[in-house]
């Protein structure tokens, strides 16, 4: 078997040589992986390595940022070589590869058949007196006549029963679609009110209107997952469930009624531009780190931007550590705030990588606020910065829908 290895730099800038294993090698953010690297960029299963057919192969496992070989995207699984670069979002791999990979050979028995063929003509009787030709057309000519009459038989009966073969130049805009609706409410899993709102093509950070006579804890399953899509890196699917919305729905009144909190939302619209930058710089979304600035200011009017500022470097350590992936992972990023701030960025990956260990449960059930609070896992109070962050940014989706008079964060 060939021997692969890998060379990349790990985020503190020391060059690595990782060694391929076995027939099935994943690479990504998880400790659980093969070669798990703490790199933000990556997901937390990202791409894949196997060895099929003596050859190496590299697929993608569904990762945010994507995978390259050579400059080229990776969709489906493509061969690697020696010196290949593999990027797997931004961070570089190249391939190193002990017995480099020749080219697959045509074995010579498959041509064979071919040099014996004249042979066997050569050797036929001398008094023959049907050519060779003729007889290998004969079949031929036979499936032209069977081809002409098909052809005729086809014509008599299109004409008897009224068929119109249409030109190849005309267009029927009276053919029907075939091809029935999308149905969005599908998913048994999700209420009406927490399936994905139908949008235009517009940019999907717009607000969408809530339906009429919506329930308050209904209104709070829409807004909350709209705003939990977009604070995520990669999360379509995530909802909250009725009693997690209730507490949200708590929470939000008791928020809604401070005008601080109204005029930092207002900020943060009017420096959507700036507060873009700042997640850009440190790899978060824009809602992740404007309503991160509003809940750290509170019931106090103050410098949105600024704040971001301080707060993003921060949250940036703590993605590289727990990752923002999914919605439920921005969430623990909050809780764990006061850590980072503190300078321990690992206390929270630490604890949830042990608790993987103690209990039964999915890893995507175990890292959420939600187990963790019912596990005594985080603090009363980290747990409500939490709720508060997932409270204000859920209001500012549609703040008119909870009592707020000012307009949607769009940023």
């Amino acid at each position: 078997m060939p021997e692969l290895w890998l060379n990349y730099t790990d985020p503190e800038g020391v060059a690595r040589r990782m060694r391929v294993d076995g027939s099935r090698f994943v690479i990504g953010r998880q400790s659980t992986c093969d070669l798990a690297i703490a790199d933000s960029r990556l997901s937390r299963s990202h791409a894949q390595i196997e060895l099929f057919a003596g050859r190496w192969e590299i697929s993608d496992t569904g990762s945010s940022n994507g995978t390259e070989v050579n400059g080229s995207p990776v969709f489906d699984p493509v061969p690697i070589y020696d010196g290949s670069v593999i990027s797997l979002g931004g961070l570089q791999l190249r391939v190193e590869i002990a017995e480099p990979q020749a080219e697959p050979v045509v074995p010579a028995a498959t041509a064979e058949p071919v040099k014996q063929a004249p042979k066997a003509r050569a050797n036929a009787p001398s008094g023959s007196s049907v050519p060779v030709g003729l007889i290998l057309a004969i079949p031929l000519l036979a499936l032209v006549l069977i081809s002409l009459a098909g052809g005729v038989a086809y014509l008599v009966f299109a004409r008897n029963n009224n068929v119109v073969v249409a030109n190849n130049n005309d267009d029927d805009d009276s053919i029907p679609d075939d091809d029935p609706p999308a149905n969005d409410n599908t998913d048994p899993d999700k209420t009406p009110a927490a399936a994905t709102p139908t949008t235009n093509s517009g940019p999907s950070n717009l607000p969408t209107p809530t339906p009429a006579n919506l329930s308050e804890t209904a209104k709070v399953e829409l807004n909350g997952a709209a705003f939990m899509r977009k604070i995520a890196q990669n999360d379509s699917k995530i909802f909250l469930t009725t009693d997690q919305a209730k507490r949200v729905a708590s929470k939000i009144k008791q928020v809604s009624g401070s005008s601080a909190i109204a005029d930092n939302l207002k900020a943060a619209k009017q420096y959507a531009a700036q507060l873009k930058t700042i997640a850009t710089e440190n790899n978060l979304q824009p809602q992740m780190i404007a309503i991160a600035a509003v809940s750290k200011l509170g019931t106090n009017r103050g410098d949105v931007v600024a704040t971001a500022k301080t707060m993003a470097p921060i949250l940036g350590k703590l993605n590289i550590q727990i990752g923002s992936e999914l919605a439920d992972d921005c969430l623990l990023m909050v809780a764990a705030y006061e850590q980072g701030a503190a300078g321990d960025t690992m206390k929270m990956r630490n604890m949830l990588q042990n608790l993987a260990n103690e209990v039964s449960e999915s890893s995507r059930t175990i890292r959420t606020i939600w187990f963790l609070e019912k596990r005594q896992k985080i603090s009363g109070a980290e747990f409500d910065r939490a709720l508060t962050f997932l409270a204000i940014g859920t209001l500012a989706q549609n703040p008119k829908d909870f009592g707020v008079n000012i307009d949607a964060l769009d940023v």
